[in-house]
């Protein structure tokens, strides 16, 4: 037998609570057959700050925030903390959009509950991406004016973009107290290799890093590597820019993803991936609050042990 449960069925399922754009635990509870209406969460090595497992990339939304308004990105927010969640992944945008974003992060439920992300090192809007060490220094400094977060939470040398330039302005950054954690990100899996290296040699407090049922490279040797150093770990792209509905479509969720409180598609991959127990926090982004509380409910009941996350990964392979 299979379970029909999509992310189409889930939101009929909410949908018939009456849940227009919010729902708090208690109501998730109910449609949910989670085992506990607590989000998991994990230290951050050698401390005893804890993260939610599963996250927010906030690119999507926040690109819509000047053309129509704070009230979406508001709500997706609100989720997020309704449901026990609290890392928001962000990079810098032009000026007048993170500004704007920086008012809703500003708002006082915000700021004194969210873990914020930033990086440095890119200016994606712009045909000449990279900067130089004070174009870096001039993102850090907007980051802190707009975002108004001062220590920064995690500050991340976003795709390992000119490192050695980038580097040493945030181990700088951290000795005067400006950052709490410092970090770099990849999402190419052709860059593994190459963050391997910097890991072994640098000992950043963070790596952000793809990893999915559809790019499980990572779990070779970055995410063991990280478990072995102490490092904090996010995970971005988990559906690879969709690919993985794609190819999922008109497949049903097989029954023994209950086994491990599964419901959609969504938290299959999402819980294979939070197998992995050295990862804090899986990014996810959109910009329906549906799909935030279908991500989120990853985080909630029973994860895959290892023989569980090999029956997946051979379901998942047999659709690819």
């Amino acid at each position: 037998m299979n379970i029909k449960h999509t992310r189409r069925s889930f939101i009929q399922s909410v949908s018939a609570f009456g849940v227009a754009g919010l729902m708090p635990p208690s109501v998730y509870s109910q449609v949910s057959s989670t085992a506990s209406n607590v989000i998991r969460k994990r230290a951050i090595p050698g401390t005893s700050e804890m993260l939610p497992v599963v996250g927010f990339g906030s690119t999507a939304a926040v690109m819509q925030v000047l053309q129509d308004g704070p009230d979406l990105l508001t709500q997706l927010l609100d989720t997020m903390l309704s449901m026990g969640a609290s890392v928001v992944d962000t990079a810098p945008r032009e000026e007048s959009i993170d500004e704007a974003f920086g008012k809703v992060l500003q708002i006082p439920r915000f700021r004194d509950s969210l873990f914020v992300t930033s990086k440095i090192g890119l200016r994606r809007w712009l045909a000449e991406r990279g900067v130089d060490k004070e174009g870096g220094i001039h993102q850090i400094d907007l980051t802190r004016r707009f975002f108004d977060r001062n220590p920064a939470d995690l500050v991340q040398v976003e795709s390992m973009t000119d490192i050695d330039i980038h580097w040493p302005t945030l181990k700088e950054l951290k000795d005067r107290g400006a950052a709490r954690y410092i970090g770099i990100t990849t999402s190419a899996t052709a860059d593994h290799e190459r963050m391997e290296a910097f890991m072994r040699r640098e000992n950043p407090d963070f790596i952000q890093v793809n990893f999915s049922l559809l790019e499980p490279e990572a779990e070779q040797r970055i995410l063991p590597l990280a478990q072995d150093m102490g490092m904090g770990v996010l995970i971005n792209s988990p559906f690879n820019g969709g690919e993985f509905f794609r190819v999922i479509r008109g497949h049903d969720l097989p029954d023994w993803a209950a086994d491990f409180d599964c419901e959609t598609w969504a938290q299959f991959n999402l819980k294979y991936i939070l197998g992995v127990s050295a990862i804090n926090t899986v990014l996810t982004e959109t910009t329906r609050t549906i799909h935030l509380l279908d991500n989120i409910g990853a985080g909630f009941g029973r994860l895959p042990v290892a023989a569980m996350r090999r029956r997946i990964k051979a379901h998942f392979n047999s659709l690819a």
